[in-house]
């Protein structure tokens, strides 16, 4: 007979409900914050191309920027939005993304149901918060951008993969969904493509190939992608034929690593050895084929971060997710398997073990990252003192920046409802050409010795600052290119051997300096 000191503790409904509410609940006011500004400001940039193609300038001519077609396509719904109800575009922009985790994660909540080695009690309590923590938390400043709405795009697929590779067939309307959802956030990035391909080709060595053919999820995804790039070439045809070929020529040298770096840079090599111990402990320790269908996502999802070279930790976030839901399902199916818990009997082990975990996963979400600390800080930091300069100086809230990076010109003109004048949104082009510094070259190209795509953009800023006017012009003093013969590269003195550009800077005064920014005023600029 059990004892009263023996006697297993237990948890009242009352309770159990009151942890459940705060583990979904927390997540749902951290998503409030984000309707604060700043947004993202690569967000920003690409909602401010696509309210100008919007309004009518012609895409990749009167604006040009290296992101693909689909990347503005989806960006034009929440300008679309702000045309016809209250509120403005970045508003809706964080609208609409709240709008696609709430039905990601009810599809995935569902999902998880499908998988059978996830049919136990912990797993299939603890899964789904860790996943609503993945959509909101881990994010932080960079909500909204394309790896995070790829990622919370295909969790369904992730999930659906898991079921799959358990031996589940999803009805066919599901599947289809799955599919066609997936395969709009993986054409966002080339390099996303990595990731259906380690799937898929696990899940055709694991399965009989006639299974992967009937499969409508990998079509699907196939079918995305190729109609977008036929986009490339008919209905944006000038990305096909013109950025394309430049971003390739000139936007793939930027950044301070290679993929070699990127292997291990901060982010990228903790993230990489987390994933291989992780994914051994699930592969060998929980032994279900759906912990290796999750691996091979993470594997794809590392490899698209490695290709793109660059070493942002943004590039690493869907594998980071990975490693995390990893960790949560060896975990869970470890005490599932070996220590089995009854979901009738013994729910005061599933809830605090899921609160316990969830109160650590944003307890290091916080101490990596501050939560809202760029929202908190935003009035006083360069973007907001910016704001205020541009509000005071420029009448009619149009600018032109001659610098290789675009923070913190957005979110700025955003929130401003100002205007670049320029077709170019940086100065990548001029920051590819002069990536590297040869044996005693000249400092700056002749005009008549530049490459057709440097005089291109040489040309092009000359012209479209002589035409546009803007109230502002600023230039950054940090060209984000190596010193060359000991000497720094100024953007002034670079476009200024143009005499439409020369002739139409006669036309401004030098107004401060501000941080590392020179800015230059129209004169006679009237209200």
């Amino acid at each position: 007979m059990q004892t009263a000191s023996t006697k297993s503790p237990t948890l009242s409904p009352r309770i159990e409900r009151l942890l459940l509410v705060l583990l979904f609940a927390l997540p749902v006011l951290w998503l409030v914050g984000y309707f604060f500004p700043p947004i993202n400001h690569d967000v920003a940039v690409l909602l401010d191309v696509s309210g100008r193609w919007v309004a009518g300038e012609k895409l990749y001519v009167d604006v040009i920027d290296e992101n693909l077609p689909l990347t503005f396509i989806l960006h034009a719904i929440p300008v679309l939005t702000a045309k016809v109800l209250p509120g403005d575009v970045p508003f809706w922009f964080t609208a609409w993304v709240v709008a696609g985790i709430a039905g990601s994660f009810i599809a995935c909540r569902r999902l998880v149901r499908h998988i059978p080695s996830a049919d136990h009690a912990l797993t299939e309590g603890l899964l789904p918060p860790v996943l609503l923590f993945l959509f909101t938390v881990l994010p932080n400043e960079h909500f909204g951008q394309r790896e995070h709405l790829m990622f919370v795009a295909c969790a369904p697929y992730l999930l659906a993969s898991m079921a799959r590779a358990e031996g589940v067939h999803l009805r066919r309307g599901s599947a289809i969904a799955i599919g066609l959802v997936a395969g709009v956030g993986l054409a966002l990035k080339p390099h996303f493509l990595a990731i259906p391909a380690a799937v898929e080709l696990y899940l055709l060595i694991h399965r009989r190939w006639r299974i992967t053919l009937r499969d409508p999820i990998p079509w699907c995804i196939l079918a995305v992608a190729a109609a977008h790039l036929v986009l490339m070439f008919t209905v944006f045809s000038t990305f096909g034929r013109f950025v394309m070929p430049l971003a390739v020529e000139s936007y793939e040298p930027i950044g301070d690593s290679g993929w070699r770096q990127v292997l291990v840079s901060n982010v990228m090599a903790p993230t990489l050895i987390a994933l291989l111990i992780f994914g051994a402990f699930a592969v060998f320790l929980t032994r279900t084929l759906a912990a290796r269908a999750l691996l091979a996502f993470g594997i794809g999802a590392a490899i698209a971060a490695i290709a793109q070279a660059k070493g942002w930790p943004y590039h690493v976030l869907p594998a980071l997710s990975v490693v995390i839901l990893l960790a949560a399902f060896t975990l869970s199916q470890t005490v599932d398997r070996y220590l089995p818990i009854s979901r009738s009997a013994h729910r005061l082990p599933v809830v605090v073990i899921s609160a316990t975990l969830m109160v650590l996963f944003y307890f290091q979400a916080a101490l990596y990252t501050p939560p809202f600390y760029k929202q908190r800080q935003y009035q006083d930091s360069i973007g907001g003192i910016l704001l205020h300069i541009v509000e005071q100086n420029a009448p009619h809230r149009t600018i032109m920046t001659l610098s290789p990076g675009i923070y913190p010109f957005w979110p700025m003109l955003n929130y401003l409802h100002g205007q670049m004048t320029m077709r170019f949104l940086s100065m990548w082009v001029i920051q590819g050409v002069y990536a590297t510094c040869e044996d005693f070259p000249a400092l700056y190209n002749a005009p008549d010795t530049m490459s057709d795509n440097e005089k291109f953009v040489f040309d092009a800023v000359s012209d479209d600052f002589a035409k546009g006017k803007p109230d502002l012009l600023i230039v950054d003093q940090i060209p984000g290119m190596p010193r060359c013969q000991g000497k720094v590269f100024d953007y002034l003195e670079y476009f200024q051997q143009n005499k439409v550009f020369s002739d139409a800077f006669e036309g401004y005064d030098h107004l401060m300096d501000f941080d590392r920014y020179r800015i230059f005023k129209r004169k006679n600029l009237k209200k």
